[in-house]
C-alpha cells in the first residue's frame, strides 16, 4: 500500500518538494467516494493485520535463541517493541459501522512512536555494517541511554565507572576516534539521537521528503499542536465518530505502518533466519498461563 497525505492538506500546508507521485497518489485518495473509501480503509486494515500477525509470528520465532552479540540481542528486543506498538496500533483501529471509537489522534501518536522504534532498529541492527560500525553505533546509543537516565533523574547518584568505560571504548574505536573534540564531547553527553533521521529513512529506502510531511502531522496530535484540533469543525473530524477525514488520516496512518513492519521483518529475518518458520519458543497459551501465574490468578485452559 503506498502512502500518501491528503490532497487538502497538502495544498492548505505546503512543504518543500512533495513528489508528484505522492500528489497523484493524494488525488486518487481524494478522488474517491465514502464506499470506496471505506473498502481502501478495510483492505489496507486487512493488509495491515496481516502483516502484524506475520511479525508476531517472526518475533515469536526469535525466542529462547541463545543471542550471538549485540545485534542479535537488541534487534529481538527492539523487534518485540515494535510488535507490541503495531498491536496497540491495531486495537485503535475502528470497524466502519455505528457506534465504533474513532480517534486518528491516538493513532498517530502510536504511528508515530512505531516510526522511530524502526528507525533505531536499523540504525543499531540492519546488515550490512562493519564491525567496526556497528560497535561505534551501540556505543553511542550507550551514551544516549545513560545521557538520559542523568537528565531524568538529575538528583541520582550514578556510577562514574559507567561513563569512563563507555569513553574508553569510545576512545578506541576506530570510527570514533577520528570524530573532532565538539563532536566527541557532544556525543559523550548523551543528551542527542545519535544519529541523523534522514539517512536512516533514506537508508532504509523511504522518501525522506514524504516522511516528513507525515511525521509533522503525526506529531502534531501527538502534542495536540494546533494541526490537530484547529479546523476541526471544517474538516468534520475530531469528534471520535467515522467521518470521510477521519477515514483518510487513519489510512496515511496504516500506510506508513504497513511499510515500516515490512522493513523491520525482513531485517528481522536477516538477524535469525528461521524466525518465521522455526517453533516459537512460547505459545500463546504458555505465555497466557506464565502471566496468570506472575499475577496470583488461577489459569484456566481455553480461556
Amino acid at each position: 500500500m503506498p502512502f500518501a497525505m491528503p490532497s487538502d492538506f497538502v495544498s492548505s500546508h505546503p512543504a518543500p518538494a512533495v513528489s508528484p507521485e505522492m500528489q497523484r497518489l493524494a488525488n486518487e485518495v481524494a478522488a474517491l467516494d465514502n464506499p470506496g473509501m471505506t473498502k481502501l480503509y478495510l483492505d489496507v486494515r486487512r493488509e495491515f493485520r496481516e502483516m502484524l500477525k506475520r511479525c508476531k509470528q517472526i518475533s515469536r520465532g526469535s525466542g529462547g535463541i541463545s543471542s550471538t552479540g549485540n545485534r542479535m540481542f537488541w534487534g529481538s528486543v527492539l523487534f518485540t517493541r515494535i510488535v507490541v506498538t503495531a498491536k496497540s496500533m491495531d486495537r485503535l483501529l475502528p470497524d466502519p459501522k455505528p457506534g465504533e471509537h474513532w480517534d486518528f489522534s491516538a493513532t498517530a501518536s502510536l504511528a508515530r512512536n512505531l516510526f522511530e522504534a524502526c528507525l533505531v532498529f536499523h540504525w543499531l541492527c540492519s546488515g550490512g555494517l562493519d564491525e567496526d560500525e556497528r560497535a561505534a553505533r551501540f556505543i553511542l546509543f550507550h551514551l544516549h541511554d545513560h545521557g538520559s537516565r542523568m537528565r531524568l533523574l538529575p538528583g541520582e547518584n550514578f556510577d562514574p565507572e559507567v561513563l569512563a568505560d563507555l569513553t574508553e571504548r569510545f576512545d578506541a574505536n576506530p570510527v570514533l576516534s577520528t570524530w573532532d573534540e565538539k563532536r566527541r564531547r557532544v556525543a559523550l553527553r548523551g543528551e542527542r539521537t545519535p544519529f541523523v533521521q534522514d539517512e536512516v529513512l533514506t537508508e532504509m529506502g523511504f522518501d525522506p521528503v514524504a516522511f516528513r510531511m507525515a511525521y509533522r502531522l503525526f506529531s502534531q496530535h501527538t502534542h495536540t499542536g494546533p494541526i490537530s484540533f484547529y479546523r476541526m469543525m471544517e474538516h468534520d473530524r475530531g469528534a471520535g465518530v467515522e467521518t470521510r477525514h477521519e477515514k483518510r488520516y487513519m489510512l496515511i496512518a496504516m500506510g506508513f505502518a504497513l511499510d515500516f513492519l515490512k522493513r523491520a521483518a525482513t531485517t528481522q529475518l536477516d538477524i535469525i533466519p528461521d524466525a518465521e518458520t522455526r517453533p516459537p519458543f512460547l505459545t500463546d497459551a504458555q505465555v497466557r498461563a506464565n502471566v496468570e501465574r506472575a499475577q496470583g490468578r488461577a489459569f484456566k485452559k481455553g480461556r
